[in-house]
Formats: structure tokens, sequence, C-alpha cells
């Protein structure tokens, strides 16, 4: 993205020069800082939103017979632009959030017949948390705004924004996880948590399905090599044994390569059957 490069190049600049210019010179140059720095920051979200949007304005264009979700369109789409490390997934993160937290309220889970769709936000404890926190959220937003708005209005505004930030993440992952169901097709699995997290395996990958141990919970440590695709409160259903490591995906560009995945879902037993029937076909 050549302007947005132009545009930090310019900030840079910027702070270079407020370093050498001297103390009792400085009083211009913040004069121009007060009104100059916002109009950067807004313009640098701009083109940098627009390059997004343009983005993914053209894959679609270019592949209207592929039925991607957002998240994956997306990141096809950046991907030449951003490499496949932290600032892609910081971005898809970030346009998880707003997508399925604004969009997502009006858009309904799209079918395919060539997919066996399974849901798993019905029976998990998700909706519940999410309006809980969000009641939370709310209250201490507007308590602790007038509390230091009586210290720093700035200061107020800064931790108003980011207690709107985290409501629009919490609507954002209920969407999502309403949205995002557990595919079966052809030879592939891919078990999901909303935008958080998610794994593609092979179907001839796996070892085998037990039903899971009691595990998780709240502050319980979850092994390393296991993919737990579930809220801690929920109780696991079923762990997936694999006879090779697989990559797994979460939010913010972290990935690890996991050998179990626990996992539930509003219909396991179903789920389990055809796994295990694409496993023997």
């Amino acid at each position: 993205m050549p302007k947005l490069l132009v545009y930090l190049s310019f900030i840079v600049c910027l702070g270079v020069s407020y370093l050498i210019i001297p103390s009792s010179q400085k009083e211009f140059f913040n004069q121009i800082l007060i009104w100059l720095i916002p109009v950067l920051e807004v313009s640098i979200v701009i083109v940098v939103l627009y390059n997004i949007i343009k983005s993914i304005i053209r894959y679609k264009r270019n592949n209207k017979n592929q039925e991607n979700d957002f998240l994956e369109i997306a990141r096809i789409s950046l991907e030449p632009k951003l490499g496949n490390g932290f600032v892609l997934g910081a971005v898809l993160t970030e346009l998880s959030v707003f997508y399925y937290s604004i969009i997502g309220l009006f858009r309904k889970r799209t079918l395919n017949e060539n997919k066996k769709i399974y849901s798993y936000h019905k029976t998990s404890q998700i909706k519940t948390i999410v309006i809980l926190f969000s009641i939370l959220i709310t209250l201490e937003g507007i308590l602790f705004h007038f509390l230091i708005q009586l210290w720093s209005d700035v200061a107020a505004w800064i931790f108003t924004v980011l207690n709107i930030y985290a409501l629009l993440y919490m609507i954002g992952l209920y969407n999502s996880v309403r949205l995002l169901p557990h595919l079966i097709y052809f030879d592939k699995l891919i078990i999901r948590l909303g935008y958080q997290s998610s794994i593609e395996l092979d179907i001839r990958n796996i070892e085998s399905i037990q039903i899971a141990k009691k595990q998780g919970g709240i502050g319980e440590k979850i092994p390393k090599e296991t993919y737990y695709a579930m809220l801690n409160m929920d109780s696991p259903q079923y762990e997936i044994l694999l006879k090779e490591p697989a990559f797994m995906r979460s939010s913010y560009g972290r990935k690890k390569y996991v050998q179990t995945v626990v996992f539930r879902a509003d219909e396991p037993i179903k789920m389990v059957e055809e796994i295990n029937s694409n496993i023997k076909s």
C-alpha cells in the first residue's frame, strides 16, 4: 500500500522534527500537531479500509462461483499484500469484530447442499455469557466514564471507546458463532469457535473419535497440543485424535499445530456418525 507508506513516513518525520526542534520554538509546532495528527490518523484508517474493501470486492468479482465466508474471502484477498503473519491476523480479527457485530445482526446462515452443517451455539452458554458481559460492560462504561471525567475528559472518552469496542466484540462473537458452524464436506472437516479460532482437518488424518474427558473450566490449563473449540464454561462432548498434527488458526494471527481437537455440537451424535461415515467411505 504505497499511500499508507507515505502517510507513515510523514508521521515518522513529524516525530523526528519534534525531537530536533528546540523547546523554545515548539509552541507553533505544537499548535499544528493538535489538528494535524487527528487528520492523519483518520486519513490512514480511510486508506487502509479503502484498500481492504477494494481487494475483497475484486476477489468476489473474479470468483463469483466460489462460496466462501467473509473471513476466508478477506484472508485470500489480503494475504498477497499483508503476508501471512501477525499483521494479516490482526486486520482479519478487527474486520471480523465490526463485520459480525454490525452486519452479522442482519445476516442469515447460508446453506449448501454439498456441505453438512452442524451448529454449536444453541446448547452452549455463550448467549448467556454474551448477555451478562454486555450488561456489565455497559454499566461499567457509564459509571467509570463519569468518574474518570472528573480527572480527564480525554481519558474518559478513551475508556468509553474501549468499552464500546468490548461490547461490539461480545456481540460479534455470538453472531460469528451463529453464522460459522462446524462443516463436513467431501474429505474435509472444519471445527470452529466463531471468528476466534478454527481448524480444517483432512478426514483421512483422523485416528479416532471418542467421548471427551471432563476438562476445561475457568482457570484450568488446556494442553498445548489440544484445540479446545468451545467456551471453558461448556462441557466437552467429543475428542478427535489425529494421526498427524494439524494446523490451527486463532485470532490476531496466532497459529499452532495440535494433535487432538475437543469440541461440542447441538447434535453431537449425528455429527460424529457423519464423520465416521466419511472416514469409512
